[in-house]
């Protein structure tokens, strides 16, 4: 038995997040799994097995809380951990600091990269983070990147060796998709059998690109001259872009065609009303909601950046193009509102893909292989 602790910044809906979720509820018997949550919010430790997995939120206030790393140390010490999974930089300098050098038990330090912010991306890493988590990964016993793309672009920004860095896949369980029935799932969400539903899912954040995903729905929407009425965009998600969204919603006068959903739990019954998924994001790590989608067969149309391209077969599996090529998303969707079957042919390619290659089971199997490899070496080798 190998207890593992996934430490996460605040335990609510995202991708990171939702990783974690999955590998305490399809984890094997010899993983004992525990979640901590540094801040509030945590609407996601309701959906843990209270049976099978412990959870603590440590309440970190806002900045730099030292009162933070002890108790993170304590509790260490206290469930007996052996291995801390650290989700993301959020997490990364109270974990190590814990686990390094104030738990007595010394576990073994996993650190996940799982992308950037909307700052990052325009800005880059500030070189302070840079720095912090140089020194910092002299001291880690493991680094994951979910994608080639991802694991490169640490190891170069943060001057890494890239043969130092695994990369595993997320995974989804793709036997939650596709089961539903469309007409009671739009029934339930008041959309009409013969509404044609562009959608999205995700947390509405900068780096989504919220305000340019109501303008190619708008422009697609605009070519429809006959059908106009039968267009909608469903928003699934909340977060900081809320009100970004509703202005682009009233400046395009589309008020009556959009349907802002919320944060919702159904994500596989909110898939399944949509004809078409729309993710024009500048920037993605190996995105959930793209995986979910092909997994309900669904023809996915979104951009090529960060590990998307590893994901979708260009063409086959689903269509991509540059950040802000609105002109292009919005023609794209035309298309395959005008052929039905090439919408059948890419959203079957896409549920093939992802159940040959990006299944949860896949993902819980590497993950538990890394925990083991980290526990039986003695001398255990940074990172950096």
């Amino acid at each position: 038995m190998i207890r593992v602790l996934h430490l996460v910044h605040a335990f609510q809906t995202g991708g990171a997040e939702r990783v974690v979720l999955d590998l305490t509820r399809h984890g094997s018997r010899s993983i004992e799994n525990y979640v901590c949550s540094l801040c509030e919010p945590h609407d996601l430790a309701s959906q843990l097995d209270s049976k099978r997995v412990g959870f603590r939120c440590l309440h970190k206030r806002n900045g730099n809380d030292l009162r933070v790393i002890a108790a993170l140390a304590t509790l260490i010490d206290e469930e007996r951990i052996e291995v801390v999974h650290a989700q993301g930089w959020g997490t990364f300098v109270e974990g190590l600091l814990a686990a390094k050098w104030l738990a007595k038990r010394r576990p073994a330090f996993i650190f996940a990269f799982h992308g950037k912010s909307m700052e990052d991306v325009a800005n880059g890493i500030p070189l302070r983070r840079r720095i912090a988590q140089r020194v910092g990964q002299c001291f880690t016993d493991a680094c994951v990147a979910p994608a080639r793309h991802m694991a490169d672009d640490y190891a170069r920004t943060i001057g890494l060796r890239r043969d130092r860095i695994e990369v595993i896949c997320n995974g989804i369980d793709i036997d939650k998709f596709g089961r539903w029935s469309r007409r009671d799932a739009r029934s339930a969400l008041g959309l009409g059998p013969e509404d044609f539903v562009v959608g999205f899912v995700g947390r509405l954040d900068p780096v989504k690109d919220i305000r340019g995903l109501v303008e190619v729905f708008a422009r697609f929407r605009k070519e429809l001259v006959l059908d106009r009425e039968r267009a909608r965009l469903l928003i699934v998600g909340n977060g900081a872009e809320l009100q970004t969204a509703e202005s682009a919603i009233a400046d395009r006068g589309l008020g009556e065609s959009v349907l802002l959903a919320g944060l919702r739990t159904d994500i596989p019954q909110c898939m399944a009303v949509m004809d078409i998924y729309l993710q024009p994001s500048h920037y993605e790590g190996h995105s959930l909601t793209i995986l979910e989608a092909m997994a309900t067969g669904l023809p996915v149309v979104s951009t090529s950046v960060g590990g998307t391209p590893e994901i979708i077969n260009n063409g086959r599996s689903g269509l991509l193009y540059r950040p802000g090529d609105y002109e292009q998303m919005a023609a794209a969707i035309l298309n395959l509102y005008r052929q039905p079957a090439l919408c059948s042919e890419i959203g079957n390619s896409g549920r093939e893909r992802v159940a040959g290659h990006f299944s949860v089971d896949m993902m819980v199997r590497r993950y538990e292989e890394l925990y083991r490899r980290v526990v039986r070496i003695v001398e255990r080798p940074c990172v950096a």
